[in-house]
């Protein structure tokens, strides 16, 4: 297990990507990871929201997770999304994680539950995994108030990062930050970084957004963290119309045109393909921020 202390900044999210038999495409996979340490994002993290999580079976997410971590192979801080569709599945999942080594874990409770079951849950998570761990608290996961993450955190010493993903987001980290002060080491954001500049001026020092512009994203932290909160908010606004068409089909889209994954397969189709419409006014709005990227460039259309 690597020791990165504290976690914050970047943390892109990988999609995860398939094969033509639905299979998990080990290999876009690995070069997605790869991407996020070779662009400059802060940290990794597989599979959450945006990794579909809740499509993945048990035995292919965890073999996938030491192929990506193989790649990693430290360069990074890895976050392993042990979010399931049951509490003893996520624990099944956090001691993947303590075998593998990785540097922490994310979760947020199943859903369908409440607040009781998600406390019940991170307190066993603590038992079963003696490294950081980040709770994700979003509205339609039995979401917990600042004061119950703050009691939490008492009672689970690896509790250390909080992904604050109840809106109003800038507010309710705001509330997180007045409550737990040092406690939590760094609060996440999350919506594709749309909000980043007022949830950093709330106490956010992370964001968790999709990978496909997580090396933009960082620049804005960077600019911000340097005293240039102008230059920041400048790149973020050149940003933001391409970050508001986010979905998944839209991550795996950008990602294709930097070289990155070779499949746009996924297992639940999007109910509307991309056209060569969408194709054209896309490549109007990268080239607001074409000059900004270092690497990856963005390929035709």
């Amino acid at each position: 297990m690597t020791t990165f202390d504290p976690m914050k900044g970047v943390f892109g999210l990988l999609p995860t990507p398939y094969t033509e038999d639905l299979e998990i495409h080990t290999t876009d996979l690995q070069t997605s990871a790869n991407f996020c340490c070779e662009s400059g994002q802060h940290g990794i993290v597989w599979p959450v929201m945006v990794g579909e999580f809740y499509f993945l079976g048990e035995e292919e997410r965890i073999r996938n997770l030491d192929a990506v971590l193989e790649t990693v192979n430290g360069r990074l801080p890895l976050v392993f999304g042990c979010s399931g569709i049951s509490v003893p599945q996520t624990l099944l999942y956090a001691r993947a994680a303590q075998q593998a080594g990785v540097d922490s874990i994310i979760a947020m409770a199943p859903a369908r539950t409440n607040a009781a079951t998600a406390i019940d849950m991170f307190k066993r998570l603590g038992e079963v995994f003696d490294g950081p761990i980040m709770v994700q608290n979003a509205d339609s996961y039995a979401p917990l108030t600042g004061e119950q993450i703050v009691q939490l955190a008492e009672d689970v010493p690896q509790i250390e990062y909080v992904k604050e993903e109840r809106q109003p987001g800038p507010q309710h980290i705001g509330e997180v930050k007045e409550l737990a002060g040092d406690r939590i080491k760094t609060i996440f954001g999350g919506t594709a970084g749309k909000v980043l500049p007022a949830e950093m001026t709330r106490g956010a020092d992370g964001c968790m957004p999709a990978c496909e512009f997580g090396d933009l994203l960082a620049k804005i932290m960077e600019l911000w963290w340097a005293g240039d909160e102008t230059g920041a908010r400048e790149l973020h606004t050149r940003l933001l119309p391409l970050i508001n068409l986010e979905n998944h089909q839209f991550v795996r889209y950008i990602l294709k045109r930097r070289g990155v994954l070779t499949s746009m397969v996924e297992r639940a189709p999007a109910p509307h393909e991309l056209d060569a419409e969408d194709k054209r006014e896309i490549s109007v709005l990268l080239k607001a921020i074409e000059n900004d990227v270092e690497s990856y460039p963005f390929g035709a259309e």
